[in-house]
């Protein structure tokens, strides 16, 4: 349901960065239930990380051509209608699937610290992105 309620918000919203949030959420639920459906997390996780990545590249490259646009007031009614559906279904999810397990899985692993590099990594790659395309000089455009 909220899969779907998130689909019809992406379709009606007309501003390209309450676009690119709906997407990403869409994203995330969506490789959530490949975790709950397939019983393991290797292929949500590279679906997610692929899908997130280029979102980056597309959040990115929109901010530097568009305006500096403000929410409206009915863009935050709707973020509040999908952060209250997220927090219904997750808890209910925990109660019925185990959630904290599965999501607790990805961390205790073998592999925990090179994902957790892997993650440090991207985040400081992200801030020297941010840093470099610093908003007094203007928008990367060629």
């Amino acid at each position: 349901m909220v899969l779907f309620m998130l689909g019809i918000m992406f379709v009606v919203t007309m501003q390209p960065m309450m676009m690119v949030i709906m997407l990403m959420l869409i994203v995330i639920l969506y490789s959530l239930v490949l975790y709950n459906v397939l019983s393991g997390y290797w292929f949500s996780y590279l679906l997610m990380m692929v899908m997130l990545s280029g979102m980056m590249v597309l959040f990115t490259y929109m901010v530097s051509l568009i305006p500096n646009e403000s929410f409206e007031s009915y863009n935050i009614v709707y973020m509040l209608l999908i952060l209250v559906m997220l927090m219904l279904s997750f808890e209910v999810n925990f109660y019925k699937n185990d959630f904290f397990h599965f999501s607790l899985s990805l961390w205790i692993s073998y592999f925990s610290m090179f994902i957790l590099f892997m993650l440090t990594l991207l985040l400081m790659m992200m801030l020297v992105v941010v840093w470099l395309s610093s908003m007094d000089e203007g928008s990367i455009r060629i």
